[in-house]
């Protein structure tokens, strides 16, 4: 098969949230080990070296006390940011999107397909997903990062991702 056909294909596959088996990089420094985080039973995680608390699943997905179940939702940059706003996850109001440098801070670089820790966000699918972090160059994109991919980059704002929510903790 035509090698540009076929990075087209498995990039589209990535794109839509495909289910792929995690691979990691055992003999290399894990980047965001789970005793760097407090796993609570709520649905959140606690980035010690951060501060910040983390919803452990995609929006879309509910948590069951133990995983994440159900399927991402998708949406575009500005109703990602709505979303955000709009959520009262355990009684807060004051979740946001990450900024890309926030979002990249949990991606583990030891993992691939995806590269999160799936002890602190489970059945993380291989997306991309939105920052808060508009591209000051161009007004029509915004930063996303994925939980499959090394790199954060800026894409159109009408593109469909996933929503993971933060929050500063006092």
């Amino acid at each position: 098969m035509n090698k540009t056909i076929l990075t087209t294909l498995l990039l589209l596959a990535c794109q839509a949230g495909g289910v792929q088996a995690q691979t990691c990089n055992t003999s290399n420094y894990l980047t965001t080990p789970t005793s760097r985080f407090v796993l609570n039973t709520d649905g959140t995680a606690l980035d010690k070296k951060t501060g910040l608390l983390w919803k452990r699943c995609l929006e879309g997905y509910t948590w069951n006390g133990s995983t994440c179940t159900g399927a991402r939702s998708a949406a575009n940059w500005q109703n990602a940011l709505k979303q955000a706003a709009a959520s009262t996850f355990i009684g807060k109001t004051d979740w946001r999107l990450p900024n890309a440098k926030e979002l990249e801070s949990i991606a583990e670089r030891g993992c691939v397909d995806p590269q999160v820790n799936l002890s602190v966000f489970p059945n993380m699918p291989t997306t991309f997903i939105w920052s808060s972090t508009p591209d000051v160059n161009n007004t029509s994109l915004a930063w996303a990062g994925g939980s499959g991919y090394q790199n954060h980059s800026s894409y159109s704002k009408n593109f469909g991702y996933g929503v993971l929510l933060v929050r500063n903790t006092p």
